[in-house]
Order: C-alpha cells, then structure tokens, then sequence
C-alpha cells in the first residue's frame, strides 16, 4: 500500500473501494492549503467539485450562523452532481488541507468505478435522514410547546374570572401568536421538503441510468438497497407536502372515471411481498355489486387506502389483513360503499385512539421506536377521507385487532374504451418526429433522451438547455412536440411558451415537466399557452402516454 493513501482509507467516499482505484483517484485531484476564513464554497454558486478534508476542520455557515463544523475525511460540494447550487457558505476554521477532484474528471472516474457513485449515495442519504430527522424533531418540539402554552392559558382562566378580561387579552396574543407559528410551520415544511428533493433529484437521475448500465451482482444488491431506500425516502417527503398543502387549502380533489376494484386490488399487488415477507395473509372482499368505473380521485383513494392497508401489515405480526369493499345502498347512479382495512395486529388502546390521528402521533413511544414512520399517514389519511364528504372511523381492541373504515359516495361511470392507446401506439411512427427537449440540467436530459429512445427506437431528439436557445431553435426548425421544463436559466417555461405562441406555432403541442402540479401551477401552465403537463421525476409509462397523445393530437 501506498503510504500516501493510508489516511484516505477513512474517507466514506472510499468505503469498499481497492488501494489501487483510491490512488488513480488521489492522483487526479488537486491538493490546496487554506488559511483560515478562506473560502472553500460559496453560497448561492455550483460547487467546482468534490472537496475531501485532509487535515484541519470547515465551518458551513448560512449568512453569518455558523451550522457545524465538519473535520478529516468529510467530504464537501457533491450537489454539483446535479448542478444544484450550495446552500450555505464553507469556510476553513483553521489551516485546513483540502484534496478537491474537478467535476469533470470525477464524472471520468464515476463512469469507470460506479463505486464512486454509490458511496456518494449513501452519503446523501445519511445527510438526508438527519435532515428530515431534524425537521421532525423541531416540528414535534413546536407542537409540544404550543400545547403547553394553551394548557396554561386555560388552567389561568379556570382559577380566576376575576381577570378575565386580561386573560382575554392574552388569549388574543396567543391565538396571533398561533397564526404565525402556523404560517412558520407551514414555510418550514416548504423549505425543508425543497431542501431534501434537491439532493434527491440527482439520486432518482443517477439511480436511473446505473440501472442501465453493466453491474455486478454486489453492485446490483446495492443498487435495489438505493431505490428502496429512495422510495421510503419519497413517501416520507410526500406526505410532509401533502399535509402542508391539506391545511392550506391548495388540494382539491379529481372527478374523472377510475377502475375502483383494479385499484383495491392494485394495491394487494403491490403490498404483498410485504405480507409474504412476514408470513401474513393478505385478502380482499368486494362486494360483487360495487360497480368496476366510478367517478372521482384516483391517486387520492389510493392514497388512503396504501395508508392504511400499509399501516395494519406493519402492525400485525401473525393472522391476516382484509381490504374490503361492502355496498350499503344504490340511489339512481350513486353507490354508498363501505371500505375498510382490517387487522389481526397489536391493537390500539381505547386511551390513545383519537391521539393517532393527529400530526406525528402513534399510539405510544414505544411504537415509534418498534415499528418507524412519522405518523403522518393517518392524519393525511383523515384529511383526504372528510374531502370526500365522510369520515375516517376506527375499532379497536388491544392484542386482538383493528379495522380503519370509512363510507363514499360514488357516482358511476362507464368503462373507457380498451386499448385505445395501444392502438394509437402501434400505429405510431416515428421516422419522422422530432421532439425538442427545453432542459438545462445535464442528468436531466440524458435521463429524458434515453427514456425516449428506449420507448421509441429511431425517434430524433434535440436539446436546447435556456429559453434563449430554444425559441431559436423553433423559429429555425420543424418540430413534432416540445417537453417544456419550467425552472430555466434565463427565463422561464412559460415565458418561453408565450413568445413560441407569437410566432404563430399554435399548432405545436407543448407540455410542461415541473415538480408541482398543484391546481395553480396547472392553471398557469394552460394560461401561457401549454397544452399538457407531466410531473417530474416521470414514469416510462406516463411519458409514453404524453408523447403518444400529443404527437398524435
């Protein structure tokens, strides 16, 4: 071993990585000595690339609050993997040595050690769950507080009426003060759920394109570990949007025909490796009258009913978990169901039912400790159920069992035509399409152009990375359908949109790729002159349908 490496043994970026690699890698980077206060990374800029700490220690700061401190081997700057910007200033705490490998000469060593990119992964995701950890832990203190707060203003009014209209004027405070506590949480959960996606991009794009490239049986095992703990991530991420954007008024509820049963069963699908893995059952049982198609929400129904089937699989350790689906009566066109997810699991004490269906509850410490999650899935879950006009209802007996249940009413809906898009599919040709991709963002693009020509051998793809370069690539070119990132450089999708419009191009179809589809977002997408839109990251399936649908008008 080369003596020189020995200390770089420690680093994680070298976890399980061979001598001989760590050296090639070594003698590609540079080697810099910083005085102390001397900037290593600035806020606000695209780090130039990986810095490895030799010797001495970094403080990150956020304006002039010092955020920690990092020491020997930390590594620093890997959100230039997908261009994102640093979020916080790093500067040398004392004389530090630093060993920084250039962006481009670690994309040349991550294509020959995908190793690389792997320890970069686990990295991020440690980082990850300390931050959603911290994010928790700082929502559970504020509520905790707020709780303390009005149990004293209480206990105050209840001993003395003699001060009543003081203590009206402090519950007036208070109730300001609970306004904007509310409007920090809300802003917090913003930051923080934008904050963890950044990172999470580039693992989602990169995670993407290992899977098609050679692997090893490890690096495949490690590869499998990366997406589950990526999705678990994303459902954690979700639902802290998903809550921030229940209490604010901004979600409403589809109205659209939806498969019903197949989505019951659906989900039986996708939890039962879950049940297999424990040595449960897992059963359905519908009702044969419930209707196939129905009108209504279905990511929304799905939603609650992967909650709570998810819910009583973690919480059973022996017996059975039932979805089930009973009609209760039949007005015209509308059908009264009763669905339910039932258990043979630890049960709920009668003491702590109503407490689960708040934000971060669970029937105890213990459970947190025993099974995770955030307690957020039932609160949601609670939410979604009184948009439907009903309520989310519980039995429950301590080492027997639970049922959630809940009753709808749907209106019926006719089934949609078979293999409609299948049909356009097949008779879909692509020798002459051309699709103009608007993407600034490197992974981004080959993870789009790849997709696309996996799913369409021979169609032809041409980028334009800012909004200058694609209106003049329009005006210069015939194209067949434009995907239409909003988040650019110079300005924005829509702007860009709108000055496409102007040269007359109405009858080029154009659909949006954003991270948000929330009913405003939607809106402005249409106002602008966009005739579809697609939420990032996107399925194969989903993009097929886009491209198929808008190419074929």
């Amino acid at each position: 071993m080369n003596p020189s490496i020995k200390p770089f043994l420690n680093c994680s970026l070298f976890q399980n990585i061979p001598d001989n690699i760590i050296e090639e890698v070594l003698s590609e980077a540079e080697v810099t000595i910083y005085k102390p206060g001397q900037k290593l990374i600035e806020k606000g800029t695209v780090p130039s690339g990986l810095f490895i700490i030799e010797s001495g220690t970094a403080s990150i700061y956020n304006e002039d609050i010092l955020l920690a401190e990092l020491g020997s081997m930390a590594i620093m700057g890997e959100s230039f993997l997908a261009d994102g910007i640093a979020t916080a200033t790093i500067l040398a705490k004392d004389d530090l040595k630093a060993v920084e490998i250039k962006k481009d000469k670690f994309y040349s060593l991550s294509q020959k050690y995908p190793a690389l990119v792997f320890n970069i992964f686990t990295i991020n995701f440690q980082r990850l769950r300390n931050s959603n950890n911290a994010a928790l832990q700082e929502a559970r203190t504020r509520e905790e507080k707020l709780e303390q707060l009005v149990q004293i203003r209480t206990k105050e009014l209840n001993e003395t009426m003699e001060e009543l209209k003081t203590t009206n004027n402090e519950l007036s405070i208070t109730r300001d003060n609970l306004i904007e506590t509310q409007k920090f949480r809300d802003q917090f959960l913003a930051n923080m759920s934008h904050e963890i996606r950044t990172p999470m991009n580039a693992i989602v794009g990169l995670t993407n394109l290992l899977t098609k490239s050679p692997l090893t049986e490890l690096q495949d095992k490690y590869l499998k570990v990366i997406k589950k703990s990526g999705e678990n991530l994303l459902v954690i991420i979700n639902d802290i949007l998903d809550l921030a954007k229940i209490e604010a008024g901004k979600m409403e509820l589809e109205n659209v025909p939806f498969p019903l049963i197949s989505v019951i069963h659906n989900v039986q699908v996708i939890l039962n490796l879950k049940t297999e893995e424990k040595g449960i059952a897992f059963n359905t049982d519908i009702d044969p009258q419930i209707p196939e198609y129905v009108f209504g929400d279905e990511t929304r129904f799905t939603q609650v009913i992967m909650n709570l089937a998810g819910n009583a699989i973690k919480f059973t350790e022996k017996g059975a978990v039932t979805i089930s689906a009973k009609l209760l009566d039949i007005d015209g066109d509308y059908y009264e169901i009763r669905f339910g997810v039932k258990d043979t699991g630890i049960g709920i004490p009668a003491d702590r039912i109503e407490k689960i269906f708040e934000s971060f509850g669970q029937a105890s410490a213990d459970t947190t400790r025993k099974f995770g999650g955030t307690g957020l899935g039932l609160t949601i879950s609670k939410q979604l159920v009184e948009m439907h006009d009903s309520r989310l209802q519980v039995t429950s007996t301590k080492n027997v069992g639970s049922e959630f249940f809940f009753v709808v009413r749907y209106k019926v809906a006719a089934a949609p035509q078979s293999d409609e898009l299948d049909a356009m599919g097949q008779a879909f040709d692509v020798s002459d399409k051309i699709i103009l991709l608007v993407e600034d963002n490197e992974f981004n693009q080959m993870v789009a152009v790849d997709t696309l020509q996996d799913l369409f051998p021979g169609i032809k793809v041409d980028i334009a990375e800012n909004g200058t370069e694609a209106v003049a690539k329009v005006e210069a070119n015939e194209y067949s359908f434009i995907l239409m990132d909003i988040q650019l450089p110079d300005f924005d999708g829509f702007e860009i949109t709108r000055r496409i419009r102007k040269m007359n191009k109405l009858d080029l179809r154009i659909c949006a790729m954003t991270a948000s589809v929330t009913k405003e977002r939607v809106d402005e997408c249409f106002e602008a002159g966009m005739n579809d839109y697609m939420m990032k990251p996107f399925s194969p399936d989903v993009l097929r349908e886009k491209v198929i649908r808008n190419i074929n008008g």
